[in-house]
């Protein structure tokens, strides 16, 4: 229980605590948060995904291949009664597809997108701010491609723009 303000001088301090919070509120100086992106690998790649696009990364069980579709949509796969659609990115992009899928992850795909589909990744490695990273010059690359950085340790990540990815013709043409 708190104790009654009885001295006018700590009356004095707390209504101008008060008046100085109502002031920051309508200004709209309420803290932010940082933001934040989670590392992943694909392949020999490394990239920073909004955490807003993240549904879960879940290991690799089981893909379910689907007649008649293109090498790069590796097929189906059952996450938590989610059933979802798996892309090697890699390999949509014209490189080599990824190894041995027991040893990979899926990064699937928030619900938010509104799409069920799940990424094949090496691994995922953790989260990185923006406050610690550096900006580099930009390279041409596929359409999901955003802007590169460099973090802390000096590792070189591109931004994965989810939005660009699905809509990409590619992504959505899995068929032959």
């Amino acid at each position: 229980m708190n104790a009654p303000l009885e001295h006018p001088g700590q009356l004095a301090a707390a209504t101008e605590m008060s008046a100085q919070l109502e002031e920051r509120l309508a200004a709209g100086a309420a803290p932010t948060l940082p933001s934040a992106r989670l590392g992943v690998r694909i392949g020999s790649r490394d990239y920073l995904v909004d955490m807003a696009g993240i549904g879960e990364v879940v290991p690799v069980t089981a893909i379910a291949r689907v007649p008649w579709t293109r090498p790069w949509f590796r097929g189906l796969a059952n996450v938590r009664g989610r059933l979802v659609g798996v892309y090697d990115l890699m390999q949509l992009d014209g490189g080599e597809p990824l190894g041995d899928e027991h040893r990979l992850q899926l990064l699937v795909l928030g619900e938010s997108l509104k799409v069920n589909a799940a990424l094949l990744i090496t691994r995922a490695f953790g989260l990185r701010y923006a406050r610690d990273l550096e900006a580099l010059a930009e390279e041409g690359g596929a359409p999901w491609d955003g802007a590169r950085f460099r973090d802390s340790g000096g590792l070189v990540l591109t931004e994965l723009k989810l939005g660009n990815l699905l809509l990409d013709g590619r992504f959505a043409s899995i068929g032959i």
